[in-house]
């Protein structure tokens, strides 16, 4: 009857996995050679993958349960079963199944089948179960808010009205100007702040947080990321005032002068970016370069040009009580009419010629009258004609000196306005440069204060501050400004040309799935696009022939599971990935460990 019981429990025991709700119940053997308490290598596999298994559920509940034959003696049994219990809790241990969640049991020989000399039946009794209850991941957002959660830095600052230096843990470091975190009115915070802070330098730090590296499509190489936000006490958002700005100074060990600030755009759900937009801002390797001096003073003539411009309506009024002389019109040679100079009429063509009856009874003396009377009228019109003629003529000769007469009291009028408007203009600009000159004194004066004391109080803060591998801080560092809260990325475009379509087919995989290709070359995250068929995922990232990393995770029957491939050369050949199972505690270390980051 025993023995009947136990093969039932056994049967039991070994179902793989059945459903409660959402929680699973696992459950897996392990033997031992006869007196033996530690599993051989096949065992120890076993357990491995149990344990690898077990830690990529959300959470879980472990009895072990020990067991052996009923060889030996009551104590020597109990003994043995609890050595074997205890080995295979520090093997677990070893893998992270932490010890709180784990319940250990010893048998002994209580339920080993009795008198029986066969050993096939014995070994069944000298084993381990591992009973395990465990709760699925609902999904990957919720898998990996889990790791993000240790991102987050949250920095108190008591009195935001004046300038505050922080740091994070991974070696930033922060100068907040004093009023420059407001309310949405305006209205600049007073009371305590609290400050979040996520620091994502290197490229697992960023495949945790969801980022990737592109912006409008095109790839960038990334120097650092960085997420600032802020609250009020009651939570209420800040946001930064405009024209403020946050001096920060990053870490990096691969300084690149050319680097260019890119803000977060395009958020997703969680407020993470998934594209980055350029700003006019770019990088300093010293905070001395990042508040460098002004330029020269101006010159001279652009302090006129501003002066001007300045003056212009004060200049205006007085030309509208001062108008300028116009022009005179001057007199012009009518060509046209001196070319049509009077002719002499021919008297003796001009005959009157009666017509009708009048050539009848008109009389030879009557018709010599009117001849005589045609004669005269032409006479008369050509003597008027040239009379207009010579007149017009004298005109004309006269007109050059009339013409340069006109000029010359113009260019007198003209010149005595002009004079008066140079005096009157040359008197407003010369009050106008004084005080422009006085204004740029005073600014140069007080930006060079307030340069002095950023600087003072940013190196202050470097002074302790460690490297992202614990050494004193002699590696490169990043400054540059944050214009606005959010997410900062220092970046690069790459010059390179002939980006090719890549693939990659993730068995098993779904459009939850996160998948991402790192190349060798630089430091970039791109993130692949789902193709058109079933597992298989694409993008136009990288030159043929550069290596690079396929990165992908997702929640597959509530487990978290993470798949990786390094392709040597890029080509068109989808590199082909399997999922295993991985622990939230561990993902980071397995793509920092893959990426030597």
């Amino acid at each position: 009857m025993r023995y009947l019981y136990t093969l039932c429990l056994l049967t039991l025991l070994c179902t793989c996995a059945s459903a409660q709700g959402e929680n699973l119940r696992l459950t897996e053997s392990v033997y031992f050679s006869s007196a033996a308490h530690e599993p051989n290598a096949e065992q120890t596999e076993k357990l491995v993958a149990f344990a690898n298994t077990l830690s990529s559920y959300a959470d879980y509940s472990l009895k072990i349960e020990a067991f052996t034959d009923e060889k030996g003696t009551e104590a020597f049994n109990k003994a043995l079963a609890e050595r074997r219990a205890n080995a295979i809790a520090e093997a677990l241990a070893s893998r992270n199944v932490v010890s709180s969640a784990v319940e250990v049991l010893s048998y002994g020989e209580q339920r080993a089948r009795q008198n029986t000399t066969d050993d096939t039946e014995r070994s069944n009794d000298r084993r381990v179960d591992l009973v395990a209850t465990v709760t699925r991941w609902e999904s990957a957002d919720a898998a990996i808010k889990t790791a993000r959660a240790e991102q987050l830095q949250t920095i108190t600052i008591a009195n935001p009205t004046v300038r505050q230096a922080i740091s994070g843990n991974k070696g930033g470091a922060f100068l907040i100007e004093a009023n420059s975190l407001i309310y949405p009115d305006g209205t600049p915070a007073t009371g305590p702040v609290s400050v979040e802070l996520i620091e994502a330098y290197d490229l697992s730090d960023m495949l945790i947080a969801g980022l990737t590296t592109t912006a409008a499509g095109k790839r960038l190489v990334t120097g650092g990321m960085i997420s600032l936000t802020a609250k009020d006490a009651e939570g209420t958002p800040l946001s930064l005032r405009t024209g403020a700005s946050i001096t920060a100074a990053t870490p990096t060990d691969d300084f690149n002068e050319q680097m260019r600030i890119f803000s977060g755009a395009n958020h997703d759900e969680n407020g993470t970016p998934t594209d980055w937009a350029i700003t006019t801002g770019g990088v300093a390797n010293s905070a001395e370069a990042l508040f460098r001096s002004l330029p020269p003073l101006p010159e001279l003539i652009t302090y006129r040009l501003v002066a001007e411009e300045n003056i212009g309506s004060r200049m205006y009024a007085w030309r509208q009580a001062n108008p300028e002389p116009q022009k005179p019109t001057l007199g012009k040679v009518d060509h046209n009419f001196l070319s049509r100079k009077p002719v002499p009429p021919v008297l003796e063509e001009i005959v009157y010629e009666p017509k009708g009856l009048g050539g009848v009874f008109e009389s030879k003396a009557k018709r010599d009258e009117k001849t005589a009377e045609l004669r005269r009228k032409a006479t008369a019109a050509y003597e008027r004609h040239q009379e207009r003629y010579d007149r017009a003529v004298a005109y004309h000769e006269g007109l050059p000196a009339r013409n340069e007469a006109l000029k010359a009291e113009y260019a007198a009028a003209a010149k005595d306005w002009q004079d008066r408007f140079d005096a009157k203009k040359e008197s407003l600009m010369s009050v106008e440069m004084r005080r422009l000159r006085a204004e740029e004194a005073a600014r140069r004066e007080k930006y060079m204060a307030a340069r002095a004391a950023r600087t003072a109080a940013l190196g202050e803060q470097l002074a302790g501050l460690n490297d992202l591998t614990g050494q004193q801080s002699n590696i490169s560092r990043y400054f540059f400004s944050v214009n606005q809260l959010g997410w900062t990325n220092v970046d690069i475009y790459p010059n390179e040309q002939g980006n090719i379509q890549l693939f990659a087919r993730v068995e098993n995989s779904t459009r939850d799935a996160t998948v991402v290709l790192i190349p060798t070359d630089r430091r970039s995250v791109i993130a692949y696009q789902p193709g058109l068929e079933e597992g298989v995922w694409q993008r136009r990232g990288i030159p043929a022939g550069v290596g690079y990393h396929v990165i992908a995770y997702q929640v597959m029957e509530g487990k978290l599971v993470m798949a990786h491939r390094f392709v040597d050369k890029a080509t068109n050949v989808p590199a082909q990935l399997s999922y295993e199972p991985v622990a939230i505690t561990d993902l980071k270390d397995r793509i920092a460990g893959i990426l030597g980051s």
